[in-house]
């Protein structure tokens, strides 16, 4: 018996060595996202989609396990992770990327696009397939698939806010970006860094007279709890982009990268579509909650726009080049053009 049982493994083992198994088959891989864990999160279930068809149609070969919460790291340790490839597979917003890849800093012009069709249309069009194949090759990062994080607002505690004029003598919570700094300067309030954490308390104590970001979060963090006015300017679109480590997507078999790229078009799809519900639904618990939304009129938003972005472009160019921030003009021109043909 126990000659046997040697001969048999003898035999697997020959077996294996004439015909190798492929490295990857049966195999884990991690998949970082920074976001909330919340089983109804837009991206939560997004990724689940993403993973559940790329597990299924590879029969259990590729296993991707998410990690929500920033289990891994804050968005610029999941970016530093897949640059190295100790995190294969990833979803970050643009804030961290220009550390590594500058050009995407033109995602940081203020009213940009001018709805989610038109960004749609650029970012899945040439010019994103052009900056997400620039960046692959300046950090061996390759993107799979842009979705969104959605637009950023500002609301405030004790000012309704209408146009660039209600904004003077503000001091609004920013992120540490220079961008979105010159952006509120230009509008006439003062921006005041504090992390996002800390956010909370700061308005609750009145450190801050308001802040901004997507409708998803000021309903997710209760920020109706101590502030009591939005203003839907929709001063900057946020992109969500999944990643994958070069490295590790070149060591699949051409069947499974494509397996792998539908569902990370799946993963968009979804996760672009409940975004849109969370807004929708987040503007409606907004105001049962006691906020107060308003609408910029046509003439308000012109006001918006052309008093912050001259500021703003002239910045981004001096860091990323002039070529670029055109290109992404035009882009938008003709998304815009699109749009309008469509309905006639």
């Amino acid at each position: 018996m126990f000659k046997k049982c040697v001969i048999w493994v003898l035999f697997v083992l020959l077996l294996s060595s004439i015909f190798p198994m492929s490295s990857y088959a049966v195999s884990n891989f991690k998949l970082a996202n920074a976001g909330p864990a919340d089983p109804q999160d837009r991206t939560v279930i997004a990724v689940d989609i993403f993973a559940n068809y790329v597990f299924t149609k590879t029969n259990g070969e590729i296993k991707v396990n998410a990690f929500h919460a920033s289990q891994l790291g804050n968005e610029k340790e999941i970016l530093e992770g897949l640059k190295i490839g100790s995190i294969e597979f990833g979803t970050i917003t643009t804030g961290p990327i220009p550390t590594l890849f500058k050009p995407i800093m033109v995602f940081d012009i203020p009213y940009l696009f001018p709805n989610v069709y038109v960004a749609w249309e650029v970012l899945d069009g040439p010019f994103g397939q052009k900056l997400m194949g620039e960046m692959l090759k300046e950090t061996g990062v390759r993107c799979l698939a842009i979705s969104e994080n959605g637009y950023r607002h500002f609301f405030t505690i004790k000012k309704e806010v209408h146009s660039p004029a209600d904004m003077k003598g503000l001091k609004i919570r920013t992120m540490e970006n220079p961008a979105h700094m010159k952006l509120v300067e230009a509008l006439g309030a003062s921006p005041t860094p504090i992390a996002f954490g800390e956010l909370y308390m700061a308005l609750q104590q009145g450190v801050v007279g308001g802040a901004e970001c997507p409708i998803t979060l000021i309903n997710n963090m209760k920020f109706y709890e101590v502030s009591k006015y939005v203003v839907l300017d929709g001063h900057l679109y946020n992109p969500l982009i999944m990643f994958v480590n070069d490295k590790v997507w070149n060591k699949f078999t051409e069947e499974q990268k494509l397996i792998i790229y539908e569902g990370a078009q799946l993963f968009k799809i979804a996760q672009r579509a409940l975004t849109e519900r969370q807004v929708q639904t987040g503007l409606v618990n907004l105001q049962k909650q006691g906020m107060k939304i308003y609408v910029p009129t046509a003439e308000e938003a012109k006001q918006f726009r052309e008093l912050s972005q001259p500021a703003v472009l002239e910045y981004v160019k001096k860091e990323v080049g002039e070529k670029w921030v055109n290109e992404i003009i035009e882009a938008v021109k003709a998304a815009e053009a699109k749009e309008r043909e469509m309905i006639k």
